[in-house]
This record gives C-alpha cells, sequence and structure tokens, in this order.
C-alpha cells in the first residue's frame, strides 16, 4: 500500500465544527511518521483558518481558488497521485452525499473521485443528519465501493443535543490510518470461518454486583477486523465491551463465562480458526443472590466455583480447527507459564502479553506480545493493537500454509 519512504497522507478538511479536531489528527499523523498535505473546503475555513494546517504541515494548503499547484501540476490529480491514503475528517453530511453521487464541484470532491488508493472517512454532524436514511444510504453506498467509514461516536453535540453523530477521538482515528497505512491488504484467510471472542467477562454476585475484570475487548475486536479484512468470515464473541460495531463481523454479547461457553461451542462445528482472545473468568460464584444484598457490618463469604475451561475443552475435540488462546500474565515470568499452558492445553498457539505493565494490555490501545507455538516463538514489540492483530495473523496465516503443505486440511 506504502510506495516507499514516508508515507503521505492527504487530509480533506470540511465544514463542520470538528474541524479543529483535525488539527490535533494532523499532529498524530506526525507523531507516527507520516507527511500529511491538506485540502480544505471554502466551509471550512470558516471554522479553522487554512495557515494553522499550512504551518503544522509545512506544506501549502489546497483551496478551491488553488487548482493549480505552485508547480503547475493540476492540484487534485497530482496530490491524489502522490498520496498513499485519502482521509477526510470531519466528513460533513454534505460531503458524503457528494462523494456517493460522484458530484465533484469543489477541490476535495474532485480529488476524490481522481483518487485510486484507499480512502478513509470520519462523518461529523448532527445526530438526526446521521441517523437520517439519506445519509445511512450514502454510507451504506461508499462503503460498498470500499470506503473505511470511521463511526461517530455518542455523546453531546454542538448543538447541544445528546446522540450519535460526535466525530471520533483523533487518536482513534490516527489508530485507524495506521492499520491502512503500515498493513499491505491480504487475503490469506479468504473461504475460513473465524471465530474470536473479545473482552471481559462478568460472574454476578447479586442483581447489581458481579466479579469482573478490566479487559476492554480492543485486542479481539482488532482481530476481528483484520480477519474479515483478510477475506475471513468472522464471528465474534464479545463481552461486556463498549467499542463500536466491527463493519462485516457478525457480533453477539456473551455477559458471562457460562455464555460464552454456550455461544462458541455452538457455532464450533463451523469454525475453522478460534481465537480466544477474551479475558474468560476462571471462577464464578456458587449460587448468586436474587435481587441485591443488604449491606451488614459483618464479613461476607462468597463461595467461588470453577467455569468451564473452553480451550481445554475445544482442543480435545476433533476437527482440524487452529485454536489460539491469551496468556495475559504478572510479570515475565508468565512467559514460561504461558509455554506451560501451550502444552498442557495441546493449544496451536499462544500468544503472551505482560498485565503487570500500564503501558500495554488491558484498557489501552497498545500491546507487547509474545507469539507461541510448538514451532517456535515470536516477539512483537509495543506497537498499537492493530499492529499486533495482524501480526498474530500473519502467523496464523503461516502455520496454516505449513499444514496444507503436509497435507492437512485447514
Amino acid at each position: 500500500m506504502i510506495t516507499s519512504g514516508q508515507p503521505k497522507v492527504l487530509l480533506g478538511v470540511t465544514g463542520g465544527i470538528a474541524a479543529y479536531k483535525s488539527v490535533e489528527i494532523l499532529r498524530g499523523l506526525q507523531r507516527n511518521g507520516v507527511d500529511v498535505r491538506v485540502v480544505m473546503t471554502a466551509a471550512a475555513t470558516q471554522f479553522v483558518g487554512p495557515l494553522t494546517f499550512e504551518t503544522l504541515s509545512g506544506h501549502p494548503v489546497h483551496l478551491d481558488s488553488q487548482w493549480l499547484r505552485s508547480d503547475s501540476g493540476i492540484a487534485h490529480v497530482e496530490e491524489g497521485r502522490e498520496a498513499d491514503l485519502l482521509l477526510i475528517a470531519p466528513a460533513t453530511a454534505n460531503t458524503l452525499a457528494k462523494m456517493a453521487q460522484g458530484i465533484a464541484d469543489n477541490l476535495l470532491t474532485t480529488t476524490y473521485l481522481a483518487f485510486s488508493g484507499p480512502v478513509l472517512v470520519a462523518p461529523a454532524m448532527n445526530a438526526n443528519m446521521w441517523s437520517h436514511p439519506a445519509t445511512q444510504q450514502n454510507l451504506a453506498l461508499l462503503e460498498k465501493r470500499g470506503v473505511v467509514v470511521v463511526q461517530p461516536d455518542e455523546g453531546e453535540l454542538a448543538c447541544g443535543v445528546y446522540g450519535a453523530g460526535r466525530m471520533a477521538e483523533p487518536d482513534g482515528i490516527v489508530a485507524e490510518v495506521k492499520l491502512r497505512l503500515q498493513v499491505e491488504s491480504k487475503s490469506d484467510l479468504r473461504g475460513l470461518r473465524v471465530l474470536v471472542t473479545a473482552g471481559g467477562t462478568q460472574e454476578p454476585i447479586d442483581a447489581v454486583r458481579y466479579i469482573g475484570n478490566r479487559s476492554s475487548g480492543k485486542m479481539g475486536f482488532s482481530l476481528a477486523r483484520a480477519a474479515h479484512d483478510r477475506g475471513a468470515e468472522v464471528d465474534l464473541v464479545h463481552s461486556n465491551v463498549k467499542l463500536p460495531k466491527v463493519p462485516g463481523v457478525r457480533q453477539v454479547e456473551a455477559s458471562t463465562a457460562d455464555d460464552v461457553y454456550r455461544e462458541v461451542m455452538a457455532r464450533l462445528p463451523e469454525v475453522d480458526v478460534l481465537i480466544m482472545a477474551a479475558a474468560v473468568a476462571d471462577y464464578r460464584v456458587g449460587r448468586n443472590v436474587d435481587g441485591k444484598m443488604a449491606k451488614k457490618r459483618e464479613r461476607l463469604t462468597i463461595q467461588l466455583e470453577p467455569t468451564a475451561d473452553v480451550l481445554c475443552e475445544v482442543a480435545a475435540l476433533e476437527g482440524g480447527r487452529f485454536v489460539v488462546g491469551f496468556a495475559a500474565e504478572f510479570g515475565l515470568e508468565g512467559l514460561e507459564r504461558a509455554r506451560g499452558k501451550l502444552e498442557r492445553k495441546n493449544l496451536d498457539m499462544i500468544v503472551f502479553n505482560d498485565i503487570s505493565r500500564s503501558d500495554i494490555g488491558f484498557n489501552v490501545d497498545e500491546n507487547e506480545v509474545v507469539i507461541l507455538t510448538p514451532d517456535g516463538e515470536v516477539e512483537v514489540a509495543r506497537t498499537g493493537k492493530e499492529v499486533v492483530a495482524e501480526r498474530i495473523l500473519d502467523e496464523v496465516a503461516r502455520a496454516l500454509r505449513r499444514r496444507r503443505k503436509a497435507g492437512v486440511p485447514a
């Protein structure tokens, strides 16, 4: 996807209050080694001055009044030819409608039509505009054509309304761009059915309280999206996750360990690859209380009982499926425990990450892992979870190719 040298992103800024966040996006991309050029609509200049983007990017900003570059090149052709990716953030309802219908009445929409590379849009608009059938139809058409939509967040909008339509946070948009830039499009999982689990289960104590963990589900969601992008048919069983839906992936909620067990086992006969990235509780309350327990001053004892070990049960079944486990261990000595789990549970692969560190793992966007298989170990240095997901799937695809060469069906 990236031609050579420093990756180049063409950032389109349209007329909305979220345009000020585009400055943060530009800086975030630069911190990740990306060269950013900017195209602004006339309406966008009413929210943020072109001089801001020109100063920070180090390049002239392209406006509707400037269809020729300083080198006499045609702006919408040459900028698109030189860029690895086109990002439009914010993308207003008006610009999305023009893109969907092929209307090229300004420099940005003309550039979009002339651009042949990957396109990302980060919509931002009023909640009613976002939910309007016309907007949703335009988005569906753009996605069908391959445009990646970074879903907006819910929250208080500039108009004072609470709802969906607030542009995704700059860090999330930058992460999406990094994924598209750093990883070449692959199709090595085409024709396979992949099942991914994500998040952390919650085991009820009573109607209010539960035993849980801090897993955000980000790693599992990244794996599901990456597997889908590589051609797989993907099911995602997630537990107590607050993340945007993954386009093209079938998703189901499974709140408790029992729920995860039931949903995984129900889908297992059709699955070629199982990736258990969820933090499934090892214990549940033996007998939870109906209603809410009254607060008392004396000590409270809760009896715990083990939950079903999905990985062990699946690995023991026949069927030839490829099974990947995760080992979230505390401290570097956990790597040795992960090696033991790989052998003891008869897994095809296990991914170790050190949860003693606050900069990776739970509730953050980055991870650092060791991928263990019976054939060896691969270290993945600290990077975004989207990239970690790709590295894990690289190893899965490599192992499956070895199986096929050995005559073992995948």
